[in-house]
């Protein structure tokens, strides 16, 4: 049978209302062409191909490519133990997606660190060390100094810049950074065996030209001045340095894209039943704040929580949002003489570095030797 004929004008009026009805549908416009072009109308009528053929590119050419789109389905439960040590000497970083550890460091073998962000010099102390620092007032460095007198400030554990001991040390000016030289006392906590480990003065330096930071450190009284100067690493969230030794050689810890929790000990604030805060040594995890949010929910089941429900919480990037109290203490805290009990009822999402989310639970404090500094958890990408 021969193909009908239809006329110009009707053919134009079919055409041209079908394609506004489907202009949003790339498939059946590309239907509509290859049905045309079978039925011979095109054969027939080169104005009519002249007139669809770049309507046609037109609106095809609106069309948004396809968003790619990752994934949902959750993956394994995933148990993990960190090696801490039963006396809390090693710090390590845990990567939430890879499953493993990217760095681990003795906690004794820095003091300060500094903000690697661009035009923020935050310098911060090691406050698994216990240490803390005083404000003299006072720009005259070679004054030989007491420890009498002074208030002591450590740096607050959620990392908020309204905590931080030392504080905004430098001003900013139309010709760059200019530092304040301020003298400070650092009381710097204790040593590797628990004893105290003495007190130095610094005076934080910054060149206005170069933006290079650096320390002047001494004795209370002048013995042993020397100075270290930092060199900023814009891939890390800080960079650390000894008192003893300057800048440490190797970065203390990854590059910032690298991990998205950080088990150590650190001082916090805890409180009396007076409500008197006092600062204390706790173990637990804080995570990377540059990169990556949590937020803690114990009344939803930990089996319940999906990706879902995560996306619809508001995390949060303190720096001890997780924090230590995923453990309670059993026994006489005066002598010593505890238990550590983990609390899996404490649910943690996790927003990780890279954008995933999971969650984590932990369930032990001790290693299968029952020796405590093994925090085990178990975790499930969402």
């Amino acid at each position: 049978m021969s193909p009908v004929s239809i006329q110009a004008p009707l053919q134009v009026t079919v055409v041209l209302s079908t394609l506004v009805a489907i202009s949003r549908l790339h498939g059946v416009v590309l239907f509509l062409l290859k049905l045309i072009s079978q039925s011979g109308v095109m054969k027939r009528n080169r104005w009519l191909t002249g007139l669809l053929l770049p309507l046609v590119v037109l609106l095809t050419s609106c069309f948004k490519e396809d968003e790619r789109v990752i994934p949902s389905r959750p993956g394994d439960v995933i148990t993990q133990v960190i090696e801490m040590q039963p006396d809390y000497s090693i710090q390590s970083y845990f990567n939430l997606n890879s499953g493993k550890v990217v760095g681990t460091g003795f906690r004794n073998t820095w003091d300060i660190g500094i903000s690697c962000k661009e035009n923020d010099y935050t310098l911060i102390l090691n406050t698994s060390r216990f240490m803390k620092v005083a404000h003299t007032g006072s720009d005259f460095f070679e004054a030989v100094y007491t420890t009498e007198g002074f208030e002591w400030r450590f740096d607050e554990s959620t990392a908020d810049p309204a905590g931080n001991a030392i504080g905004k040390w430098w001003e900013t000016t139309v010709n760059g950074p200019v530092g304040l030289n301020e003298v400070l006392l650092v009381d710097l906590g204790i040593d590797a065996d628990g004893l105290p480990a003495g007190y130095l003065k610094i005076q934080p330096l910054i060149n206005t030209l170069t933006k290079v930071v650096s320390i002047k450190i001494a004795g209370l009284d002048n013995t042993g001045e020397r100075t270290f100067a930092f060199s900023k690493d814009s891939a890390y969230r800080y960079v650390t340095m000894s008192f003893d030794d300057g800048q440490n050689a190797s970065p203390h810890e990854p590059v910032k894209t690298a991990w998205d929790l950080q088990f150590t000990q650190y001082t916090t604030l805890l409180f009396t039943d007076d409500g008197e805060p006092y600062p204390y040594l706790v173990t637990g995890v804080l995570i990377n704040d540059s990169l990556v949010s949590a937020v803690m929910d114990s009344i939803t089941p930990f089996e319940s929580i999906d990706r879902n429900f995560a996306e619809g919480l508001l995390l949060s990037n303190k720096r001890d949002v997780i924090g230590y109290d995923w453990k309670q203490v059993v026994g006489d805290v005066s002598s010593g003489n505890v238990t550590y009990i983990a609390r899996p009822e404490m649910g943690y999402i996790i927003k990780s570095a890279d954008g995933y989310f999971f969650k984590l639970r932990f369930i032990d404090f001790y290693n299968n030797l029952g020796k405590k500094g093994y925090p085990t958890f178990e975790y499930q990408k969402l």
